[in-house]
């Protein structure tokens, strides 16, 4: 019984052998020639954290245009991931205006997501850039995205965002813009 049994163990570690082989080719393959090291990374929220921390907002920004990672951050608010959120307020007051209107538009599709999250962001004084008269405003969103996101924002009952639950609703509870009551 062992001489047959032997076949299949050969076999068994040929098949393992190949992605072994290929795992420590790939750890062991420098980077691209002449790109950056950075490039290379994953970005995550944590490590852009710790970027705005010791080097400052503003080179956080630069190195996220040099590495052309703004969708990857928009798309993680958007989604309404909580490290992501977080780190809004910080660079939206160091990038230039194109990128800070899609942040707001990011924050206005991830309050459907994650309303909590939104709302602990927004200037409890309700300014201009990030008031909830501005992220919450539907701004041509559906139908959908209002209802879900009025449903959200009246789920949050914590006593340090009062004033951002109530601009917020305001907000969007005003009358729908033309390109918002679209039906879906």
């Amino acid at each position: 019984m062992r001489i047959r049994s032997l076949p299949r163990l050969v076999l068994f570690w040929l098949l393992l052998a190949l992605p072994i082989g290929l795992t420590a080719l790939a750890a062991g393959t420098p980077a691209t020639p002449g790109a950056p090291v950075e490039a290379s990374r994953v970005l995550t929220a944590r490590w852009l954290a710790t970027q705005i921390h010791e080097n400052g907002a503003r080179e956080s920004v630069a190195q996220l245009n040099r590495q052309q990672a703004w969708p990857h951050v928009i798309r993680a608010v958007s989604a309404g991931w909580d490290g992501w959120i977080e780190l809004v307020p910080d660079l939206i007051a160091s990038t230039d205006s194109a990128h800070a209107s899609a942040l707001q538009a990011a924050l206005r599709r991830g309050l459907a997501h994650n309303p909590h999250a939104v709302l602990q962001v927004l200037d409890p004084g309700n300014g201009p850039v990030l008031g909830g008269g501005r992220i919450c405003a539907d701004a041509g969103m559906t139908r959908r995205w209002r209802a879900s996101a009025i449903a959200g924002v009246r789920k949050v009952h914590d006593i340090h965002l009062n004033h951002q639950v109530e601009d917020c609703l305001t907000a969007l509870h005003a009358p729908l813009t033309e390109t918002a009551d679209n039906g879906k």
